[in-house]
Parts: C-alpha cells; structure tokens; sequence
C-alpha cells in the first residue's frame, strides 16, 4: 500500500509540472532501461534476433567495395569498387545499429564483424583523412560525384557518408571502447574543418576554404554526437558553423534538385519560416540546428524552429506523422497538400521526425514535441518495417491501388532496395525506443514514453528506480512503481498525450477529431 499510494502522490504532483519554467533535461540513455514486457519488448528482440543479423547479410556489397578500397590503396591488384554515391552511408547505419545491439545484448560474431570492417575503412583512408570511396580510387561519375574531390558538394553525399560513419564511431566506442572507428571519424573530422573552413591544402580547392554547406545535411548532427563522446569543442564548432553558411555561402539555380528550397539552401537558416525541399534533409537539418542549440545554450535557431514546427504541424504533416507528400521530389508540397494515394512518407522522413521533435523537447521541456514524435514513431515509422523483421517499405502512401510503383503496386515489401537508407534507419530507431521513455532534471522524472520498463534515475538528492507496467499503446493504462534509495522530494511528470486531453488528434489544429469530447 506505501507504494501505491506513494505513487499516487507523484502523479498529482506530476499535474503541475508543465506550469512552471523547464529546466535542463537530460534523457536517460536506452542502454540504461530495461524493457520487462509488452510491445517495444518484443519489437527490440525481433531486431536484435533478425533484423540486425539480416541488415549484416545485406551490406556484403558496400563492404566489398571497401575491401577493393583497401586493396587499391595497398597497390594490389584489385577490381574497382562499384561506383555508387551513398553505398557507404547505408553501411554505416547498419553498423551503428550493430552497435546498439551489442549494447543491449553482447554478441561474439556481430562484433567481431565490426571490427572486420573497421579494418578495412582505417585501412581505406587516405592518410590525410579524405574518406569517399570513388574519389580514392579514381572512379568517380562526375554528374553526380564532380570530376574532383568536394567538386560538387551539392549532390556528391561526400559529408552525408561521413556524417553516419560519425554516428557509427560514436556508437561503437559506446558500446565496446574500441576507439579504431572512432579515431577515422576524428581524423576526417579535422580533416573536413580543414578543407572547408581553414584551408591550406593545395588537393582541395586550390588550398582555398570551400565554404559550402552539404546538398544532404547529416554531418551537422552526427558532429554534435561527436562533440558529446570526445567533448572537444571543434566538433560543436564545426557544427554550428555548417548551419550558419547553408542558404548564404552557396545557393543552387535551378528547378528540381538544384531549386535553392530542394536542400534548404535558400535562405539562412535562421531566417527559415516553412518546412521546405526534400523531407529527409530538412528534418535532419532541424535536428541539427535543434541539438546545437541545446549544446549551446545560445537559442540562436528556436525561433525559426518554433515557426518552422508550426508551419510543419497545421499544414505539410500526415495524419501518421508522415513527411513529404510529393513524390517526384520525396519532400514537401504547397500548404495542406498531403494527399493518400500519391503520398509518399518516405520511412526516413518519419524516423527524422522523431530525431527533430525529441530534440525540441529536450531544449524546450514542452511535451507537444514527444506528440509528434510518438505519432511519427508509431504510425510511420514502425510501418516500414514487417513484424518478422526482415521485410520493408521505403514509401508509406495512405491508400493503395495495386497499380502504382509508389504505393505498394510491386506487390508488397521488399527484401532491400537499392538505395537503402531506410531499412537501417528504422533499424536503429527501434534500438534506441527505451532512450525515449525517461528523462530527468536535478529534481524532477520525466515518463515521455510508455511501456513496460524499469531505469534508475540519478536525481540531486536521491537515486530513483522506477518500473513501469503498461501494455501500451493498446491500452492506457500506466502503473507506476517509484522507489526512491533515500527520502527526497522530487516531482514525477506524466505526459497525457493530446489525442487523450483535447478534441484534437495530435497538436495543431490540422486534425480535430469529428465529433468533440
């Protein structure tokens, strides 16, 4: 009875804890919850189980390519890679979703496969940290690549790669302390900040600063990652400094993919009011500019943030939480343009969506982000993927006609795709879920995500185990158990999500529900 009623205490307390000033909050990492029952269990060991090892098979061809790398640079005798802009990126997304797993659950053979491959990419690194791998071996396709080195960074996907590898990096240090990743990512890290920012080598760009912000952002964040496991400041630096020249330094002429909204590149970033362009690298890009203004602490970009969250929620969102209803362009339309049958959701763009509104809640404290990015989780996200593990969507139309290639007309989901980012993504997604449901200030617990667990929390005064019994989210009902290790006063705040508290389904205003509570 002391629990129960304990626990009844906290949820009232917890009632009034969006009425006073946010404080930082930091998210408990999900390699410290524990999933004990229900949905996101069962979902994490079908990753871990099938969906990791599956992803592992189905890299075989971008790690071949930096096998012939590696043996290109040792002066052996070597077919080329296969010439191909983003292989790479795909790579390191599997392998960052390699890591997480072995954080969750150790295993000899994943590991020892990351270290395989971790070989072969320190050994496919020029010695001044360039890493991309049709440049070093001197077949690049020039249309999409540019006939040099950072030559054509608007379309090349040069940074995009190396931005997962930082991810990947990041990730494996963290889960095994093996630094070998990590110190390629450094390298070319310094290696970047020297190339674009400083200058001074004569193999790029005349020795000039190049100055341009990436046509797919993904460095921007992966930096910040980098920032936080090294806590050198270059990292956060260079972060910040690719925002502050995108859409001033270099802007495209065109129509297409080379239109200055396509890689919002039109504006400075801090002047953006719309969520424009193509879905996947807005969203990664108001991650970015949503992370280093928490690592910074400045706020230079929430005001472009609030007004571009807005514009996204009350008119270029689908009711699933999907982004970028145009096909042609796999990005946003004009305003309240979100048809079903044509729509296309690419899995990516949600997954992004999550990354960006989770950051808006942890630099705001302000619970309509988690709303959102519950939405996206649950009903675009996850719907890339098959209950077995193995199956995938890269598009999520709302309606099918059997006919079209983009909504389902192939006749189902696909084993991979020839661009994979997506069965990744998701993939990695899924590992992190138990790093979404608690979060905690020096006197405060966060539940932002339901489902069976148990974490403990280092308050100020006290450490705090809770558990959680929830068979969410098919059925609402949450018990608590809060076991603080000494007497302390601390508030426990409970998110009621909107489609539970208001006559609207998500916040907004673009879907109110029929018939009002």
């Amino acid at each position: 009875m002391k629990n129960v009623l304990t626990g009844l205490f906290l949820l009232i307390l917890a009632t009034a804890c969006s009425e006073e000033e946010p404080q930082t909050i930091t998210p408990v990492p999900f390699n410290q919850v524990t999933l004990t029952d229900g949905f996101w269990k069962n979902r994490m060991q079908t990753e871990i189980n099938v969906t990791v090892p599956f992803s592992v098979e189905q890299s075989a061809p971008a790690v071949e390519r930096f096998r012939r790398c590696a043996a290109f640079l040792a002066g052996g005798s070597t077919a080329l890679p296969e010439t191909h802009r983003f292989i790479s990126s795909d790579l390191y997304k599997v392998m960052e979703g390699v890591s997480y797993s072995l954080m969750i659950q150790p295993n000899k053979e994943l590991e020892e496969f990351m270290d395989r491959v971790a070989d072969l990419i320190t050994a496919s690194q020029k010695d001044d940290g360039y890493l991309y791998i049709s440049h070093i071996c001197g077949n690049p396709d020039p249309r999409e690549m540019g006939e040099k080195p950072y030559s054509w960074v608007v379309h090349s996907h040069e940074l995009y790669n190396v931005g997962h590898l930082y991810e990947a990096a990041v990730a494996y240090y963290q889960a095994t302390g093996k630094d070998k990743l990590l110190n390629v990512a450094i390298k070319s890290a310094k290696h970047v900040n020297k190339v674009f920012f400083e200058g001074g080598d004569p193999n790029y760009n005349g020795g000039k600063p190049i100055n341009q912000a990436p046509g797919h952002e993904e460095i921007e964040l992966a930096l910040c990652k980098l920032y936080r496991v090294t806590n050198d400041p270059l990292y956060l630096d260079m972060a910040k400094k690719f925002l502050e020249i995108r859409g001033v330094t270099y802007r495209p002429e065109g129509e297409g993919v080379m239109a200055p909204t396509y890689a919002q590149q039109h504006a400075p970033v801090k002047e953006q009011t719309e969520a424009v362009g193509h879905a996947v690298r807005a969203a990664y890009l108001y991650t970015a500019m949503a992370q280093v203004d928490a690592l910074t602490g400045l706020n230079d970009y929430t005001k472009a943030l609030n007004s571009i969250w807005t514009n996204l929620v009350t008119t270029r969102m689908h009711i699933t939480g999907g982004l970028g209803a145009v096909e042609g362009m796999e990005g946003f339309g004009a305003p309240y343009e979100l048809p079903n049958l044509t729509a296309y959701n690419e899995t990516c763009a949600a997954v992004a969506n999550v990354f960006f509104n989770y950051g808006m809640y942890l630099d705001s404290g302000d619970a309509k982000f988690l709303d959102i990015a519950e939405l996206s989780l649950f009903n675009n996200s996850l719907a890339g993927i098959n209950l077995h593990g193995d199956r995938f969507f890269y598009v999520n139309p709302l309606e099918a006609d059997g006919v079209r290639r983009f909504n389902h007309g192939n006749g189902g989901r696909a084993k991979w795709f020839g661009c994979a980012c997506c069965p990744p993504n998701i993939s990695r997604l899924i590992l992190q879920v138990p790093g979404y449901m608690y979060a905690y200030s020096k006197d405060r617990v966060y539940l932002t995500l339901y489902g069976g667990s148990q974490t403990t929390i280092p308050l100020e005064g006290t450490r705090v185990k809770l558990e959680q019994t929830s068979a969410y989210p098919f059925d609402g009902k949450v018990r608590l158990m809060v076991q603080p290790e000494k007497g302390s006063k601390f508030s426990v705040c409970m998110r009621i999500p909107t489609w539970a508290r208001s006559d609207e389904f998500v916040p907004g205003g673009l879907y109110p529900y029929k018939q009002p509570k």
